[in-house]
């Protein structure tokens, strides 16, 4: 009976020994829009991430933005995810969290994201008081402009400091022929930077459009004097016209200032890259991002901005633990530092924003990032819906009566038509 009990212990210690077999490493697979720089940077983070992370390997997908949203949604809502982890636009969210398909995000993380974050880029991601993601950038389209160095040269003019130099520039500079702008001062009536715009004025006048339960009024006195002054900027003052409105996608406004058709517009800096790639032109050389003044000397630059491209997890996945891993590597502040950097984008986080290695990375991005702290969050609602609306009665005010008790009037039934036609989550 010894002789079998040691035999036992000797195989015991034996097979003890014997090497053991790695773990497979878990699969997650990774979707985005097809965008070179993003998908570069995602690439090498990718990369980064497996190298620290043995056990998790990332097949990491691209689509053509086009029909990207569409596939998101079909896989989402089918209830059997096809990806673990999305890049979502942050208004997507807003509808993928109501119906219960995200993951939610883990509550350390959460609370570091809403200690580090500003407020805009949560916004869509929380629902039911609780996040359902992770942002990746701030989207901005209010506090840049684009500038043609070349015309302001050519007119011996200076880039302006205040909202009345701005104005009062563009209205000696621009040309218009009849129904023909040849020449635009000042450009602001992209649907997004129109929107933009309207609602920052309203809250720089010290006015609040949303309201606690999330939905709009534009019938306050700030909502009615804001559009009565953007509406005379192109109807009276004929600093620019409505083309960009109606052909956006060829005279978008940056795209007039790089054809030195306008002297400058408000953009977001996304465009930049557009103007060298697309255009051949060189900041510093042919055309400036400087900093847009406020409407009135003196008060805070209040703005509202929409949450932008962010990262969830699906509910169903089976690989939530790696997924949710992958997505806080990407969002660690010297990740996103660089992410941000490559891909030109604005971060997020204060932390990264105000890193000196991010401002050396992106210099042109200062003109930006003393506003940010001055943001809110748009609102809980499709914001397509809110730009469309605000694009037709701004362009009925234009073309026709634009008298004080007409802008009230259209106020008031922007006001109504949003509340019904704007779903609030």
């Amino acid at each position: 009976m010894k002789k079998f009990l040691h035999l036992s212990l000797v195989l015991i210690l034996c097979f003890s020994l014997l090497p053991v077999s790695a773990a497979e490493p878990v699969t997650i697979k990774f979707w985005t829009h097809i965008n070179e720089a993003w998908n570069a940077s995602y690439e090498e983070l990718v990369a980064e991430f497996e190298q620290a992370n043995p056990d998790i390997k990332v097949d990491y997908q691209r689509f053509p933005y086009g029909e990207f949203e569409a596939k998101i949604q079909t896989s989402l809502m089918a209830g059997n995810a096809a990806a673990d982890v999305y890049e979502v636009w942050g208004g997507w969210v807003l509808d993928f969290a109501s119906q219960g398909v995200l993951s939610e995000t883990p509550a350390k993380f959460a609370a570091e994201l809403e200690d580090d974050a500003y407020a805009p880029v949560l916004g869509a991601l929380k629902h039911e008081g609780k996040y359902y993601g992770a942002p990746v950038e701030f989207n901005i389209e209010y506090g840049g402009m684009v500038v043609n160095k070349k015309l302001y040269d050519e007119a011996g003019m200076t880039y302006p400091t205040t909202w009345a130099q701005l104005i009062e520039d563009a209205k000696k500079v621009a040309v218009k022929d009849g129904e023909v702008m040849k020449m635009r001062g000042f450009g602001f009536t992209t649907s997004d930077t129109l929107a933009a715009n309207f609602l920052a004025l309203i809250l720089q006048s010290g006015g609040q459009y949303l309201k606690e339960d999330g939905s709009v009024d534009f019938t306050i006195p700030e909502a009615t004097a804001a559009m009565k002054q953007l509406v005379v900027y192109t109807a009276d003052d004929h600093i620019n016209n409505l083309d960009t409105l109606t052909n956006q996608d060829t005279q978008d406004d940056h795209m007039m200032v790089a054809l030195d058709e306008s002297f400058a517009c408000v953009r977001g800096p996304w465009v930049l890259a557009d103007l060298e790639q697309s255009y051949g032109l060189t900041m510093g050389v042919d055309f400036e991002y400087i900093s847009q003044p406020p409407f009135f000397e003196g008060v805070e630059q209040k703005f509202a901005a929409e949450t932008g491209w962010s990262l969830c997890v699906p509910k169903n996945t089976a690989a939530e633990e790696a997924a949710w891993r992958f997505v806080e590597f990407l969002n660690q502040p010297d990740v996103l530092l660089r992410h941000n950097i490559a891909c030109a984008q604005v971060p997020p986080r204060r932390s990264v924003a105000n890193d000196p290695d991010y401002i050396a990375g992106a210099p042109y991005m200062l003109p930006l990032l003393d506003k940010l702290q001055y943001a809110q969050f748009i609102g809980p609602f499709n914001t397509d819906i809110l730009k469309d609306y605000l694009k037709q009665t701004y362009m009925n005010l234009v073309i026709g009566d634009h008298s004080d008790e007409a802008i009230q009037d259209a106020c008031v039934k922007l006001t109504e038509d949003l509340a019904q036609a704007m779903k609030i989550y």
